[in-house]
């Protein structure tokens, strides 16, 4: 495939003669390391995987084995891909690794816009609110951001906490980590959902603590719409969308899923923070079986809520029409970008943009698709996107 072929040559030209010192130093490591992970994911998941599938043990860890050598497939993604399906493995080779996109690919791509500046719009979440405002695109706002213990942000109203439910979170932090959840309660009181009660006092002491080192904000805590409440565990429902520039230069979507939260987590829906997720039809947006990482393979494929019981297959998302006119909108706003990993919420009163990012994750978009990217739609525009920039 050209993106693997692309990428390999890109590690010989920029590494030279290193190249050698690292391939020799893999090659002591690599199948220790290996093996190691084959123990462990099969003692995790193989007897379950017999009890589903009747392979056997030693079947699957041979079948790790010549995935590893084949294709350099961490033994995890056996799991997390079902490759121990015959159907599925046939197509290993199509799969984007994390290091092929997020430490190769993606880097390339992004250097036009990085000599712009743009890419720190997507990094700073400030910056992405107050960007998306000025140029009309819905979004959830920011109402207030502090640095280092001092305020650096309320834009058009004063520094006073807001006496609202409100939605704390690290400025560039990803993942939903230290993201926190405070439900405003009269006469001035703030709750978290573990019990914690703070004064406003010490829920504004508590916002400078969390400043360093990486700063943090304030947004007024969202609600789902109304179609999808039954979903949510208490967390937000959000769906991450990825748009690419097609050959025409047009913003494309390619792939959409939907992310919910389960369990004890009731702030944040992200999907390497236990939730699950399920891939939206682009058509229509109806909603396939939802399933979790896959690292474990005991959840395994849900066609409705593992926590609420609501229905997830087939349902059809509310907005979806104006959630597609809206992620192509921006798209145009950040019209340098080759592509984006949109985080959009569904409220009530229509969608809203919760952020951008750079460098989207493709593990959530192959396991719930159950396809891999490598010759999908966004495989082929990210191809066409590396022989361009080959080329020009």
């Amino acid at each position: 495939m050209f993106i693997h072929q692309y990428h390999s040559r890109e590690v010989w030209r920029s590494r030279g003669l290193r190249i050698g010192v690292d391939l020799a130093l893999a090659c002591l490591v690599w199948p220790l390391l290996t093996l190691y992970a084959i123990g462990r994911f099969t003692q995790r998941n193989g007897p379950t995987i017999k009890a589903r599938t009747g392979k056997g043990i030693c079947h699957q860890m041979v079948e790790q084995c010549w995935l590893a050598l084949a294709y350099t497939l961490p033994p995890k993604w056996y799991y997390i891909f079902e490759l121990h399906d015959d159907e599925k493995r046939r197509r290993a080779g199509q799969y984007l690794q994390r290091f092929e996109t997020k430490g190769g690919i993606y880097a390339i791509l992004k250097e036009p816009c990085r000599a712009r500046g743009t890419q720190n719009l997507l990094n700073d979440k400030v910056a992405f609110a107050a960007w998306c405002q000025d140029h009309h695109v819905p979004a959830v706002p920011v109402l207030l951001a502090l640095e280092q213990g001092a305020l650096t942000y309320c834009r058009g109203r004063d520094s006073a906490l807001p006496r609202i439910d409100l939605f704390i979170k690290p400025n560039y932090s990803k993942g939903g980590h230290g993201a926190e959840r405070w439900d405003y309660q009269p006469p001035g009181c703030y709750h978290a959902p573990d019990g914690t009660r703070l004064t406003e006092a010490e829920l504004w002491l508590r916002l400078q603590r969390l400043s360093f080192p990486q700063g943090c904000l304030v947004q007024p805590r969202v609600v789902n719409h109304p179609l999808i409440a039954d979903l949510s565990n208490g967390a937000l429902v959000t769906v991450r969308i990825i748009t690419c520039r097609n050959e025409r230069g047009e913003s494309e979507v390619t792939n959409a899923v939907l992310r919910m939260a389960r369990g004890r987590n009731t702030v944040v829906d992200n999907f390497h923070a236990g939730g699950i997720a399920a891939k939206v039809d682009l058509q229509s947006g109806a909603l396939g079986r939802a399933t979790d990482q896959g690292v474990r393979a005991t959840t395994g494929w849900c066609d409705t809520h593992p926590d609420m019981g609501a229905p997830i297959l087939a349902r059809r998302l509310p907005l979806w029409g104006d959630t597609l006119a809206l992620v192509q909108h921006a798209h145009s706003v950040f019209s340098d970008r080759i592509f984006v990993g949109w985080d959009i919420a569904l409220l009530p009163d229509g969608p809203q943009l919760i952020e951008g990012n750079g460098g989207p994750d493709l593990d959530i978009i192959q396991r719930t698709h159950e396809e891999p990217v490598g010759n999908a739609r966004l495989g082929q525009l990210l191809a066409f996107h590396l022989r361009t920039e080959q080329h020009g």
